[in-house]
């Protein structure tokens, strides 16, 4: 795919996010936009399209602005979080653009992307309030501008999902039942990336896990090595079964980031007596919260059993994934 990515004031071509979509297999254009010349920074913008359309066009704060004010025809557009109050002349935006941005961002409103929607008669699903602040930058952030960028080439593979986020706030009050069979779980310390990736993939390619497999091995790494970060496999019979990760980088706000069982391991009563290891593991900790978030692309049992471990539902949304 051909994508023209305009930057946003202050930066600079070469970024994280046209980096991001080199990575993943795609022609990215970035030409370099000036700062105090919004007039020339279009001219610019204009001669890109022009001399190689692109499939996509992606604008980023200002160069969301630019991409407005584009001449550009069908061509679908991807703003994150686009200043378009600040700069350029257009008020809305053409059908099928989807817009990126946090609630969180302290630089452009996320009132301006709601109000560009409206003013565009998009649906809601156009707006998607994504990451913790205005650079984007995050994991999620550029896993939903990668979605963002393939469904506007092939809309068919886009679709809803629920999304629940749950946490327990104290530990579990029954004692963990004594067996005669005890779980086998080793700690990773900290795991290899390709072994991180083997792990990951065979465990949740099936419900379409996304927010580490589109990291780089670089990325990746640097959050296995952080020792906040912990990986736990299960063993059965020598071979691994399932691995839980836990992030303690927020001090006594845990994440269970991953939890899971190989396919061939399901329906042994393993991912209830491994679910419990793993809460008490982290509860060993005395944190203030255990928090983790799943969807209904995940394993119909997932969300039951860990409603039944303890975890209530704090927030629920609907997103769009491209799979």
């Amino acid at each position: 795919m051909e994508i023209l990515f305009l930057h946003g004031w202050t930066s600079v071509p070469g970024g994280r996010k046209p980096s991001y979509l080199i990575e993943h297999g795609h022609t990215v254009q970035n030409p370099a936009l000036p700062d105090e010349d919004f007039a020339q920074a279009l001219t610019i913008a204009q001669d890109a399209f022009d001399r190689r359309p692109p499939d996509v066009v992606v604008g980023s704060s200002r160069g969301g602005a630019v991409a407005m004010n584009l001449q550009s025809g069908d061509t679908p557009l991807v703003l994150l979080c686009p200043a378009w109050k600040k700069w350029g002349q257009a008020i809305t935006v053409k059908p099928g653009t989807t817009i990126l941005h946090s609630q969180a961002d302290e630089v452009i409103p996320f009132a301006d992307s709601a109000q560009l929607r409206t003013n565009s008669r998009l649906p809601a699903a156009a707006l998607i309030d994504v990451g913790g602040d205005h650079r984007l930058a995050d994991a999620a952030s550029l896993g939903n501008m990668l979605n963002a960028c393939e469904h506007a080439v092939d809309p068919d593979r886009l679709v809803e999902v629920t999304v629940y986020h749950l946490q327990m706030l104290v530990p579990p009050t029954q004692p963990t039942p004594a067996s005669r069979d005890p779980l086998t779980v080793l700690a990773a310390r900290p795991p290899s990336v390709r072994y991180y990736r083997f792990l990951y993939d065979a465990v949740g390619s099936d419900y379409h896990w996304l927010s580490r497999g589109v990291l780089s091995d670089a990325d990746l790494a640097a959050i296995l090595d952080d020792n906040r970060n912990e990986v736990h496999v299960l063993y059965l019979d020598g071979s691994p079964a399932g691995f839980a990760e836990l992030d303690r980088a927020a001090g006594d706000h845990i994440e269970l980031v991953q939890f899971g069982l190989l396919p061939e391991y399901l329906g042994r009563g393993l991912g209830k007596r491994f679910l419990q290891w793993t809460i008490d593991q982290a509860w060993s900790y005395r944190p203030r919260r255990l928090w983790l978030h799943t969807c209904t692309l995940d394993h119909p049992a997932a969300l039951p059993t860990y409603r039944r471990a303890g975890f209530e539902t704090f927030r629920q949304e609907r997103i769009w994934r491209h799979l």
